[in-house]
């Protein structure tokens, strides 16, 4: 049973017909066009869907032309985005009226599934030529949501592409007008970060926001380690990042830069408005992790107290062991972060299908990102560019932002999001080029994550009930080992010890018994990211 189900799951991916992908380029109007000669048009069905609201409401020019090529009305339900998927779990969890169609993330996908709540989409792929055409080029938007025994309870959300949008960035104008080169290694750095305290006594060398784990993960990366469960590239197996002798490499090099004074002492609590004030006033030399796309407005914030200040974006660095730390890759699916799913019981499931599978098509993706042609979006040089009246980093004269036109790629249901739209919409000079070093880069600094393992409820609260207070016990040690309060040798063994007893193999073996079930195509190290 179980090698037919392995089938199963090959065949959909694989035979994806000719006939039916060309059906992808039907015109939008006919898919929704339900009119029929000598008859009056009928109202449109409403639709209640439930999204996150990205701080804008859904009336906008796009909004507006969205609903006019589906032919639908929407009833928005909307939560901030912070709190959405709480929230979206505390009314799909309610004995109250459910929405028609929704996002939620893989364990709620897991959790509703089975109960019935969620429709399967499996006998519905025939009829979405577009969401196909994408699922054949990107097979995990599928894999990493469907189930063992084949059911499809939603779709992963996905960008047009993958990318490494984070990595190190120094302050290049600190180090050179003190007569220092940019370091390329964790020793260079830290001997010029330590000279550099010295010259400013008062800064904070290495700022952080997000919590410790946010930090200390570039301190393990660094060492090609995790703080968790992760896929290990090099080996191509699950392992615990934690009982590694290269993981006690790395919190010892997170404590000998904390012993110095170079980490921020208050690194476990930092704001994220103090770390982006210890960044713009020349506290912060070094940033470990944090997004390129921020680059050109601290560097802009950061000119008007110093006319000398100069971000720049550095690789990672080279460790003592001669490894190059790794940056975390993204895929372009969101990986069961966000999915789009159906609601079973919805009346409408037809005209849920033919929309969901609109939203994959040529025409509705440039209209959620790019807008309408000759009013935002024009093309030249064979690409789109916005037109002048959008406000963007690159063009800070237009007179009206993407979210006021609809042109975030926020409209609809999470539609497909266009990365060459997004670094148009929110990129300046300085994150762009960074980001090109990177993703030119990838294929030998990027962490990749394993694939997609299907778990079943039951298992998955077994993970949850081990890996919770796993989890929270290793935060807190390690915070103990960096600030020197537990020491590296006598307080290290008793620390492997309890990590043990606290069940993590247990945790581990269910990782690696999926992923022995697995495909054999699939029991690889997924490097597509374009």
């Amino acid at each position: 049973m179980r090698s037919m189900l392995k089938r199963h799951r090959r065949i959909i991916l694989a035979a994806l017909p000719t006939a039916v992908l060309l059906l992808a380029a039907a015109c939008l109007f006919v898919v929704f066009d339900k009119k029929t000669a000598g008859k009056q048009a009928e109202p449109p069905v409403v639709i209640k869907a439930a999204v996150p609201s990205f701080a804008r409401e859904r009336n906008t020019m796009i909004d507006l032309e969205y609903e006019r090529l589906t032919q639908l009305k929407f009833d928005w339900i909307q939560f901030p985005l912070n709190d959405y998927m709480k929230r979206i779990k505390q009314l799909l969890a309610s004995s109250g009226e459910k929405p028609d169609i929704f996002i939620i993330d893989k364990d709620m996908v897991q959790r509703f599934g089975p109960q019935g709540m969620l429709l399967d989409l499996q006998p519905y792929l025939d009829r979405m030529p577009n969401l196909q055409r994408w699922i054949s080029k990107y097979p995990e938007i599928y894999r990493s949501i469907v189930t063992e025994d084949g059911k499809l309870y939603g779709i992963d959300g996905f960008n047009t592409y993958g990318q490494m949008p984070v990595g190190y960035m120094l302050r290049a104008d600190i180090f050179y007008r003190n007569g220092m080169l940019l370091p390329k290694t964790f020793d260079e750095l830290y001997d010029s970060l330590k000279q550099l305290k010295h010259i400013y006594p008062d800064s904070k060398p290495i700022s952080n926001r997000w919590g410790p784990n946010r930090l200390l993960e570039s301190f393990f990366m660094a060492y090609h380690t995790h703080g968790g469960i992760y896929f290990n590239n090099e080996e191509l197996v699950y392992k615990f990042g934690p009982v590694e002798s290269n993981y006690k490499k790395a919190v010892e090099l997170a404590r000998k830069f904390y012993e110095a004074k170079l980490i921020d002492p208050d690194f476990a609590t930092t704001a994220e408005s103090q770390y982006f004030e210890n960044i713009t006033s020349g506290k912060t030399f070094a940033i470990f992790n944090d997004y390129f796309t921020e680059m050109d407005g601290w560097q802009e914030k950061g000119t008007k107290q110093d006319s000398m200040f100069n971000l720049k974006a550095v690789l990672p660095f080279v460790t003592d062991t001669g490894l190059q730390a790794l940056e975390k890759v993204q895929y372009p699916n969101t990986q069961g972060t966000w999915v789009i799913a159906i609601n079973a019981k919805s009346k409408h499931i037809d005209e849920l299908i033919r929309l969901l599978d609109a939203q994959y098509s040529d025409a509705m993706m440039e209209l959620t990102n790019w807008g309408i042609e000759g009013n935002t979006f024009v093309w030249a040089n064979g690409e789109r560019t916005y037109t002048s009246k959008v406000h963007t980093k690159m063009n800070p004269t237009g007179t009206v932002t993407p979210e006021q036109l609809g042109v975030d790629g926020r409209s609809g249901i999470w539609a497909p999001y266009d990365q060459d739209a997004e670094y148009k919409r929110r990129w300046g000079a300085l994150g762009l080029e960074a980001q090109q070093s990177y993703n030119e880069n990838a294929s030998r600094i990027g962490f990749f994550d394993g694939p997609a393992v299907p778990f079943k409820q039951d298992e998955l609260n077994t993970i949850t009930k081990i890996m919770t207070p796993l989890d929270k016990f290793i935060t807190e040690k390690l915070i103990k080992f960096v600030t020197g309060e537990l020491n590296m040798d006598s307080d290290w063994n008793s620390f492997q010890e309890e990590l043990g007893r606290m069940g993590y193999q247990r945790v581990l073996d269910m990782y690696r018994e999926k992923f022995a079930k697995l495909p054999e195509d699939q029991k690889k190290l997924n490097m597509n990211i374009r």
